[in-house]
């Protein structure tokens, strides 16, 4: 009978605490007096390296395999944030996509290359700090432009490596499935 009581408070006290959890109304309005319900998001920016894209499932007329193109994001906005800021500006002119965006989206995607800008060159410098490298103060821009660089080469150059492979390999899955399903498909 003691250990039913016991069980029971327990299962009790497991739920009551997950009622207890849960921020009144009154607990849900921000230290600024402000409901969080209604506040305003920022633009959505179409540059974010992992998330979905509209379209990207789309296939061109005469291709096989759905999915995005040849586009790398990641190295699209590093090679953004090597440039200098006030040629960022002519570079964001010369990309297609940036025209249709809003105002408040250009400057959205402006600020989100200039955060990126900062992490990568944390990033660079702590590379530098972990493996001992000579980097100064007076050479640190010199390495974080040369580390990103040598990077984005080397991305391009495995991606160059890789294409033929790819693309022998999509032929190949490409023949298998036509010969699997080429007699159930009718036109």
């Amino acid at each position: 009978m003691k250990i039913k009581i016991g069980y029971y408070l327990v299962v009790v006290g497991l739920l009551g605490a997950g009622l207890w959890a849960q921020p009144s109304p009154e607990e849900a309005i921000s230290a600024e007096g402000k409901a969080n319900v209604g506040k305003p998001r920022p633009p959505r920016i179409p540059d974010g390296s992992y998330v979905p894209k509209k379209g990207m499932i789309n296939r061109e007329k005469d291709q096989f395999w759905a999915g995005p193109g040849e586009e790398d994001r990641f190295v699209q906005i590093l090679t953004l944030t090597l440039v200098s800021k006030e040629q960022l500006e002519v570079k964001l002119q010369d990309w297609a996509p940036y025209q249709k965006f809003t105002d408040a989206q250009k400057a959205r995607l402006v600020e989100r290359i200039d955060e990126v800008r900062v992490q990568s060159r944390k990033e660079a410098l702590k590379v530098a700090k972990d493996f001992n490298l000579g980097v100064t103060s007076e050479n640190e821009d010199e390495f974080v432009q040369r580390y990103w660089t040598e990077k984005l080469a080397l991305e391009k150059a495995i991606k160059d490596e890789l294409s033929p492979l790819r693309k022998r390999l999509e032929d190949e899955a490409k023949k298998r499935i036509e010969k699997s399903f080429k007699s159930s498909v009718s036109n």
